[in-house]
């Protein structure tokens, strides 16, 4: 082919594996097109260099619905709810089927009525709600009210109805505790001695529900393997750094260190005053640059990343899903995003 000669429709054809009728169908709008396939002749074009790229993309777009989205995440001084917003950000900037915008609040008052008053403002400006919150009744209602107005609400990484009878995306979180009980009785030698554990807050159904899987296992695995009463830690790293050194200091038979939430960079900041490194498992569940650092220094041991890009495929996909597909299907609008386990071998 002669490669000065410039693109036509078959040339877009062809690259995108489609016929011309197709491709003239989506750069005309002589009739309906299946979304994906009009992103795919618009990737085509783009590709070869066809001169009307742009126009086949303004004219997707202009088709395609309009969706803006409230995200509601938790105020912290970490990375991970940063990474998260960012990967959100990008997975809607990617979708093929809608345009759509994300705006951010976070709670930093975890006051009940404070987190509903925050739910509530966002219901009225967005098309559709994503809320990481603890359980409560105050706040149970008023997204049963929202939900029956006709706004979308999906919990994100935490269940917030306590039957989950919600959209959900996240971990699945017993899982993710129970797999923290096994890591800990692999790693932990003698199997014997005690384990402290962190969570943000006992009505994070999510938190409770790694707890519940952490000490399921360790009592059927690893009996010798005590499991301490859980420290609140707010999702607070500094709360977390002086729980650890209170926990380090106090238990000499101490084998290993969870954080079922956030605040997750406290452990690594106690962790980091010691003279000596201590013999105990240390597992995190922010997978962040700092962590990583962490796991290649030795300071942790584990970390059982989230996978927030993956989330936030999973989130946006669902959001639009629900514009048109409202009625609860816990078998389509609860999604499990699978645990990866990151040592300092795969830390990048």
């Amino acid at each position: 082919m002669n490669k000065n000669k410039r693109p036509t429709i078959a040339t877009v054809a062809a690259q995108a594996g489609l016929s011309v009728a197709t491709v003239d169908r989506v750069l005309n709008a002589r009739a309906p097109v299946n979304p994906d396939t009009a992103e795919q002749v618009f990737q085509a074009a783009e590709k070869v260099g066809y001169f009307a790229a742009r126009l086949i993309g303004q004219r997707i777009r202009e088709r395609r619905p309009s969706y803006r989205f409230g995200i509601l995440l938790l105020g912290t001084a970490q990375a991970f709810y940063g990474n998260l917003a960012t990967a959100i950000t990008a997975a809607a900037q990617r979708h093929a089927g809608a345009n759509l915008s994300c705006h951010y609040a976070y709670v930093f008052d975890r006051t009940p009525s404070a987190i509903v008053a925050q739910i509530e403002q966002l219901a009225v400006q967005y098309d559709g709600l994503a809320v990481v919150s603890f359980s409560h009744p105050l706040i149970n209602a008023a997204i049963a009210q929202i939900r029956e107005a006709g706004v979308p609400v999906v919990a994100l990484l935490s269940d917030i109805h306590e039957q989950g009878l919600e959209p959900y995306v996240g971990q699945d979180n017993h899982q993710v505790g129970r797999t923290m009980g096994w890591l800990l009785a692999h790693t932990s030698n003698p199997r014997k001695g005690c384990v402290g554990v962190l969570l943000g807050g006992h009505r994070f159904l999510g938190h409770q529900a790694r707890l519940e899987g952490l000490r399921s296992y360790l009592a059927q695995h690893a009996p010798g393997l005590r499991l301490l009463d859980a420290m609140i830690n707010l999702d607070n790293n500094d709360v977390t750094e002086e729980a650890a050194l209170e926990l380090l200091a106090r238990y000499t038979d101490l084998r290993g260190l969870c954080v079922v939430g956030g605040g997750g960079d406290g452990i690594i900041s106690a962790l980091a005053q010691l003279p000596e490194r201590p013999g105990l498992c240390s597992i995190l569940l922010e997978s962040t640059a700092l962590s990583h650092q962490a796991l290649k220094q030795g300071l942790i041991s584990l970390v059982v990343d989230s996978q927030p890009t993956l989330i936030a495929v999973a989130l946006i996909d669902l959001m639009v899903e629900l514009q048109t597909s409202p009625d609860f299907d816990p078998a389509r609008h609860r999604i499990h995003i699978p645990l990866q386990i990151v040592t300092c071998e795969n830390a990048v």
